[in-house]
């Protein structure tokens, strides 16, 4: 496993370049496939392991995505966006991309294998166990790791794998035409959170799914008070393990001030503080986090900067 892809617009640059630096970190032999959703991405993500991609050329390229341009949005997606139908369709359409372009590498790049990651996701060691975990499956998926939202569904989105097989590429083809097609028979009871809970119907499509959990560890804001952290270690449903990686949802930079608020939407301006081991845990993390946004903030300044000169 060496292909990665993400996907995302301005907003999300430095996360993603924050991405590949905790891959580089780890390992050197890789590719990060970034669909690129605006000019500005594009142009200020020149790391040599990131191989980017313009949304521009795949709608000009395939007009069934681009038709799902405007399709309605989702309960989340409307959530998210405080109900301003605009904004939600848009972003309702920017989830539809993680599926559709983890197809596209797969069918067009001749790749063995892809993991989909969120492009604010940050590892922080390397990725033997989760490589280790997928080789006997075709699809992997993960859970959210807190109590069960019939909205949001059992598992998450923030990475997803596929090995290019029969079977792998079944499911992930039919995740993507669910995201193109709104009216699918699954739209009314999988549909009400963008892409994520059409996760659920995949272990009805092939027996060749597997659950990481047990394998891996990963933290997110929904879960942070989930787990119990002892020695570096975090403690989920009585799995001891180390951090591979958290999603850092909703984290809000503020370089001016040289802070960060941890995930306001998810109700977190810091590290919760339940007790001192998770306190200290969160915000070693976070502020590692934070230090390698603010690399890549200063990098694209001083890339831009270069570029007027």
């Amino acid at each position: 496993m060496k292909n990665f892809c993400t996907v995302a617009d301005d907003n999300f640059t430095e996360k993603v370049l924050a991405l590949n630096s905790s891959l580089a970190r780890y390992q050197s032999d890789y590719i990060l496939h970034l669909l690129c959703v605006d000019d500005e991405v594009y142009n200020k993500c020149n790391e040599p392991n990131i191989k980017k991609y313009r949304l521009a050329d795949l709608l000009e390229s395939d007009p069934v995505l681009k038709k799902a341009q405007f399709n309605p949005a989702s309960r989340e997606a409307l959530i998210n966006t405080a109900n301003n139908i605009e904004q939600a369709t848009r972003l309702q359409f920017i989830w539809a991309l993680a599926s559709y372009f983890t197809w596209w590498c797969t069918e067009n790049l001749e790749l063995e294998d892809i993991l989909y990651i969120d492009s604010d996701i940050y590892f922080f060691r390397d990725l033997s166990g989760l490589r280790e975990s997928i080789k006997d499956c075709s699809v992997g998926i993960i859970e959210h790791r807190c109590p069960y939202s019939p909205v949001n569904g059992k598992y998450n989105v923030g990475i997803v794998y596929f090995k290019n097989n029969f079977q792998g590429y079944k499911v992930l083809t039919w995740w993507k035409n669910c995201l193109l097609k709104h009216d699918n028979e699954y739209s009314i009871t999988h549909g009400t959170c963008g892409d994520q809970k059409y996760l659920e119907v995949f272990e009805e499509l092939t027996d060749e799914v597997k659950v990481l959990d047990p394998d891996i560890g990963h933290l997110a804001p929904w879960n942070f008070l989930s787990h119990d952290y002892s020695s570096g270690k975090i403690t989920w449903n009585s799995y001891t393990q180390d951090l591979l990686y958290c999603h850092f949802s909703n984290f809000k930079p503020d370089y001016e001030n040289n802070s960060y608020q941890l995930a306001p939407r998810h109700g977190f301006i810091s590290a919760p503080a339940t007790n001192e081991s998770q306190r200290h845990f969160i915000k070693h993390i976070a502020d590692q986090y934070y230090n390698d946004l603010k690399e890549a903030h200063e990098k694209t300044k001083n890339s831009l900067r270069d570029d007027c000169i």
